[in-house]
């Protein structure tokens, strides 16, 4: 099985660097989120895609339907892919940033999850999803999450997987 791990186009939040976890908040692409989700629905026209799995948040389905606007498929919400609650919902990223500093690994801040919470929770996703029979598989989330997948199929530490940035709409092709 072929699996597109994508990130999700770039959103409002992103442009004012802002923290977004809540599926409720107007977290949407923008024009140019919107274009990158094209460029990359571009690249994969011809693939027969047999499932796109998204995020409960918003712009992980509106990018996923950009992407696979040539394609019918069925749409799967999984919310063991979405972004970190991070606790700072609406608040600057490096406000957030700044606060883990102390264990970037293990501190859950104001109610939200740690990073160990959030690996747990994308490992299992990919132990269910590698149980799949389909051939075509695009899944569109969110950063720290696609930095944990691809820390699962690099074998990578907690700290590479930190340190490997993923950018909107960045694709991960995998053979599952």
């Amino acid at each position: 099985m072929k699996v597109y791990f994508v990130r999700h186009g770039q959103t409002n939040y992103n442009v004012l660097d802002l923290c977004n976890d809540d599926p409720t908040k107007d977290a949407h692409l923008t024009e140019l989120g919107k274009q990158q989700a094209k460029i990359v629905g571009e690249k994969i026209k011809d693939t027969k895609l047999d499932i796109a799995i998204v995020s409960e948040l918003p712009r992980t389905k509106e990018t996923a339907s950009i992407i696979a606007n040539n394609h019918t498929i069925e749409f799967k919400i999984e919310p063991r892919i979405n972004d970190r609650k991070t606790g700072f919902d609406d608040k600057p990223v490096s406000d957030f940033l700044e606060a883990l500093k102390p264990d970037i690994f293990n501190l859950k801040l104001n109610n939200g999850e740690s990073f160990q919470e959030e690996k747990k929770r994308a490992f299992s996703f990919l132990e269910e999803l590698k149980n799949y029979n389909l051939t075509n598989v695009l899944v569109v989330s969110h950063s720290e999450i696609l930095q944990i997948i691809n820390g699962y199929f690099n074998n990578f530490s907690d700290q590479e997987m930190w340190d490997t940035k993923i950018d909107n709409c960045q694709v991960l092709e995998v053979n599952f």
